[in-house]
């Protein structure tokens, strides 16, 4: 069953969940792939009119409305900005949540991890765990004692995942994510502890963190825009199935959360206007910018989670973002580990499986495919207010 709230595709008049599956069914018909993500309901809304109230207003009512929704809610939670930001809207309102689920690699990334807070390349991700969201944990079972806080160390489960498939199947029924990290860690139904709690008569909520706007400025007005590359990063839901009762929910990019999004979107433009040097990092007939994906990841990522959140410190410890996707920085461990030389020879053949049969519909970098190419809503937000940097 189709989780439509996570976007889905269409093609042939045929609806899949499984962005590989959709590309490969469209090349066989020759006809294309549309990505659905509330469209009718987010093309008919007015972006360019700020919302009145506040971001925290905003998130605080999210919160609520879930808490209302479910009667078990699990926050899946890193530590980063977004995910604490949804903490804090919990706690400043004094609601329950009932699981925190965190889940890491240290196993596995050991011996390419270090655990230096000046040490913030991205290849280093997995030190995060350590350095911000332990004590982030401990903050937690401070502020809500009742709360039960689970710690997953999933490197097996992305280890071993790869040998229950046969050759190179495990790259079908993906969405985006090819990494090999990626693939695997987010997915809960290995474990037999969290197996339990779904397994109950309950209705259950699992909060994901997704994400900060992208918004862009094109020819003086801003818009913002959807992707089905950040939507499909919950792969959690691939494997559930079998839960009826279980529903990934996204805590900012919603049917339910327009308000939010859009004023999130003004709040990005009116920080634009105070600083009109920055316009070139949004501008995207800037000639002398990066790619916008490398600078959404290398500025806007960091700039954002003290423009739109209160609720972030900025001495806190964060990795840069990896800019590869299939090949991310994030999975250096994997490609240097000469003891899993196996399991990397099974994963490059699932790449170049996908590769051989759809090359077209990939996006490659340096003469190597890299990523699928990418679907996108944009919706515009209204004129910037300042003209080539200048105010």
């Amino acid at each position: 069953m189709i989780n439509k709230d996570l976007g889905y595709y269409t093609c042939g008049g045929i609806e899949f969940s499984s962005k590989v599956d959709a590309l490969i069914f469209s090349k066989t018909v020759n006809k294309p792939v549309n990505w659905i993500f509330h469209n009718e309901l987010f093309s008919n809304y007015n972006w360019e009119i700020e919302p009145e109230h506040s971001l925290d207003f905003y998130y605080d009512k999210r919160a609520r409305e879930l808490r209302e929704q479910y009667d078990y809610l699990i926050l899946s939670y890193s530590g980063g900005s977004d995910t604490h930001n949804i903490l804090e809207s919990f706690i400043r309102q004094g609601l329950h949540i009932d699981e925190i689920v965190t889940n890491h690699m240290s196993k596995a990334t050991k011996s390419t991890t270090v655990l230096d807070t000046s040490v913030k390349n991205s290849w280093n991700f997995s030190a995060e765990h350590e350095l911000q969201a332990v004590p982030r944990l401990k903050y937690i079972s401070e502020k809500l004692p009742k709360t039960k806080i689970t710690v997953l160390d999933v490197s097996d489960i992305v280890l071993n995942s790869m040998n229950v498939f046969d050759d190179v199947d495990w790259v079908l029924n993906r969405n985006d994510h090819l990494s090999v990290g990626q693939t695997f860690r987010y997915n809960y139904f290995h474990f037999s502890n969290i197996k339990k709690q779904f397994d109950k008569n309950l209705k259950i909520g699992i909060i994901v963190g997704l994400e900060k706007p992208k918004t862009f400025v094109d020819a003086g007005k801003m818009y913002i825009r959807f992707g089905d590359a950040s939507v499909n990063i919950t792969s959690i839901n691939d494997f559930n199935d079998d839960y009826t009762n279980v529903k990934v929910e996204l805590f900012y990019w919603s049917k339910d959360t327009l308000p939010m999004m859009c004023k999130q979107g003004h709040v990005i433009k009116k920080w634009l206007q105070l600083n009109p040097h920055m316009l070139h990092a949004w501008d995207i007939v800037d000639p002398k910018k990066y790619t916008g994906y490398k600078m959404n990841r290398l500025v806007h990522e960091k700039v954002l989670r003290s423009v739109i959140y209160s609720t972030w410190n900025e001495e806190w410890f964060q990795t840069d973002k990896a800019l590869a996707w299939w090949h991310t920085e994030f999975d250096t461990w994997f490609r240097t580990n000469k003891d899993l030389t196996k399991e990397y020879s099974m994963w490059q053949r699932g790449l170049d499986y996908i590769e051989s049969i759809i090359p077209e519909s990939l996006v490659y970098s340096d003469g190597i495919a890299d990523s699928f190419k990418i679907f996108s809503h944009i919706y515009c937000l209204g004129d910037v207010g300042v003209n080539n940097g200048q105010a």
